[in-house]
């Protein structure tokens, strides 16, 4: 659990759903030093009392400067399903509201040698990319940026990225499937990637990637994502069918819809990987056994027609989309 003591200077809201928080030191001192791709661990109440620790990443300051060194700045989405850590940042916390934290860590290293360097965020992975960023301007090292969301009202951070990086910094607006093939391809050598978004765009631009020829240590990446929620029974392998596009595949135990599709060539739709957005549902033709909806946006109505591939399931051997 967190060992430093630190207080809520100052909050701002970036979009509807993130919450910039700035931290200081309790006793004013100089919090531990860090680099970009670091994140700090914050002790945050559940729902039902538990203390559990939740990792942000860390930004380091604005557009114009750094923060000094006794403030940490974070950047908190609001999310659906969580057992409350995410809403007690945005719904309760204010300036002067104590919390305690553990010391920077660094899983997701930025290096700094002379590379063909591309930096991809999706949603809230925009937090530690846009530290890196900040880093990379000053330097005056050479860099593309790849920024997707489902529209520029739920992605922070667009117009100082706009101002810091030029024609350097390409927004996907579309959501869904983040298609980098072409610049993987023209990407020369040395190159590194950098990826930091959900689990399902992470994974799939991963696997474009060592497509085009880059090395698994060429590719770093990190996802704050919770883990996915145990199944209530233990889940069981099926085959979808694609109806329209011909794709068959059977999707594993410890697979989901979304990944075995993206895995066999269909460019499904996504955004949030977690059946929050209502961006991957696809029509349900036949299913031969109950489905599994472990989303949380579609209706009882709309359960009956289609399934979000990302978290749903079924309970069978055979399901068949209309897609």
């Amino acid at each position: 659990m967190g060992e430093i003591d630190v207080v809520v200077k100052e909050t701002r809201q970036l979009t509807p759903t993130i919450r910039e928080l700035l931290l200081v030191s309790a006793d004013g001192a100089a919090l531990p030093s860090w680099e970009p791709g670091a994140h700090i661990e914050i002790d945050v109440p559940l729902d039902g009392g538990e203390v559990a620790s939740r990792a942000y990443a860390l930004i380091g300051g604005t557009e114009e400067a750094d923060d000094p060194a006794s403030a940490y700045r974070i950047a908190v989405e609001r999310k659906l399903e969580t057992r409350g850590g995410s809403r007690f940042l945005h719904d309760t916390v204010a300036p002067g509201t104590p919390l305690k934290i553990a010391p920077p860590r660094n899983d997701f290293p930025l290096h700094y040698h002379d590379a063909d360097r591309v930096l991809v965020a999706g949603g809230i992975g925009i937090a530690p990319i846009y530290a890196m960023v900040r880093m990379l301007v000053r330097r005056g090292i050479a860099f593309q940026l790849h920024y997707a969301g489902p529209d520029r009202a739920e992605m922070a951070y667009c117009p100082e990225l706009e101002r810091l990086c030029g024609d350097k910094v390409h927004f996907h607006y579309e959501g869904g499937r983040l298609d980098l093939d072409e610049v993987f391809d023209a990407l020369g050598y040395p190159a590194e990637v950098y990826l930091c978004g959900q689990r399902p765009m992470n994974h799939a631009l991963n696997n474009s990637a060592l497509e085009h020829g880059l090395s698994r240590m060429q590719i770093l990446q990190q996802c704050f994502d919770p883990p996915p929620p145990p199944p209530v029974n233990e889940d069981v392998g099926f085959e979808v069918e694609l109806r329209q596009s011909g794709i068959t595949a059977y999707v594993a135990p410890d697979t989901s819809i979304l990944e075995t599709l993206l895995a066999a060539g269909y460019p499904a739709r996504f955004y949030c990987g977690r059946g929050e957005c209502g961006f991957c549902p696809l029509p349900v033709l036949e299913a031969d056994g109950p489905i599994e909806h472990r989303d949380h946006f579609l209706n009882a109505e709309e359960k009956g027609e289609q399934l979000c591939v990302c978290v749903s399931r079924l309970k069978g051997t055979r399901l068949v989309l209309d897609a």
